[in-house]
């Protein structure tokens, strides 16, 4: 891993503690890297959080994966193909489900995301030893998808 990889993953990892949830974080870092205008990224990124809107479903930074791909490397017209950002987004996809054994947030963190008083006492501990690492993987993944 290059000291460039490490520094976009420190950024990620200080967008989700300064508040960005886990999708927003690793998509703001993933603009900062290509130079990319962050407004309309952090919007769609916005309810991919807490397992898609506190749903405990998909993992908010594996949806930034999907969110970044189509970002990098998505189509601009229905003449293009898919595939550009479909293969990183399985190759990232796969790796993935291969760690965690699941891409379910809500099996991940094992907590009840709709409860306020829950998320408040497992913060810390989610920060540093459930979300923050997969925000860092996540975003050392898309790079790697990147420099391909």
């Amino acid at each position: 891993m290059s000291d460039k990889y490490i520094a976009i993953q420190n950024k990620a990892e200080k967008y989700f503690n300064e508040g960005y949830n886990c999708c927003e974080s690793v998509v703001l870092a993933v603009c900062d890297h290509v130079g990319m205008d962050k407004e309309m990224p952090l919007k769609i990124s916005t309810p991919f959080g807490s397992g898609m809107s506190k749903n405990a479903s998909n993992c908010g930074a594996l949806s930034a994966a999907f969110v970044a791909m189509g970002m990098t490397k998505g189509r601009s017209s229905n003449e293009e193909p898919r595939d550009p950002s479909y293969v990183p987004s399985d190759i990232i996809f796969n790796k993935f489900k291969e760690k965690y054994h699941t891409v379910s947030c809500g099996d991940i963190t094992g907590l009840d995301l709709r409860n306020p008083e829950v998320m408040a006492q497992n913060k810390e501990r989610l920060h540093k030893e459930i979300c923050g690492p997969i925000v860092r993987q996540v975003t050392d993944w898309i790079l790697v998808e990147l420099e391909k």
